[in-house]
């Protein structure tokens, strides 16, 4: 009975493709479940509404691995407002009160970790 090297191969690199695509997955659903949390409870609170708005939409990618994007669903316009700060209608600015940037660079380096720690241990 003769090897069929290719197909050999090709059963390897399927096997190789859907494991990564698990960890992927895996780290995606992880990672925007603590982003969103972090947001929660670091967004600026005045009544507490623009900070219970932070949410999660997902999708596919083309790969078939996962993709999130995590945003304010219901106060989407204030994100780029509070972060950085705006003008005052009669002059002056608002002073900005970052809580988007820190929590993005900790979610980078999170999924970062996680994807390492599943293909590693996988």
């Amino acid at each position: 009975m003769a090897i069929d090297l290719a197909a050999e191969i090709e059963k390897a690199m399927k096997e190789q493709i859907d494991l990564a695509n698990d960890v992927v997955n895996n780290a995606v659903d992880k990672v925007t479940k603590e982003t969103v949390n972090d947001l929660k409870s670091s967004s600026p609170r005045k009544s507490g509404k623009y900070a219970g708005g932070w949410g999660k939409k997902e999708g596919q990618t083309a790969t078939r691995s996962k993709s999130s994007v995590v945003w304010n669903e219901k106060h989407y316009r204030l994100t780029h407002l509070l972060e950085f700060g705006h003008a005052k209608v009669n002059g002056g600015r608002v002073a900005a009160k970052p809580h988007i940037a820190a929590v993005e660079q900790k979610a980078i380096k999170s999924f970062e970790d996680e994807i390492r720690k599943g293909i590693e241990s996988g």
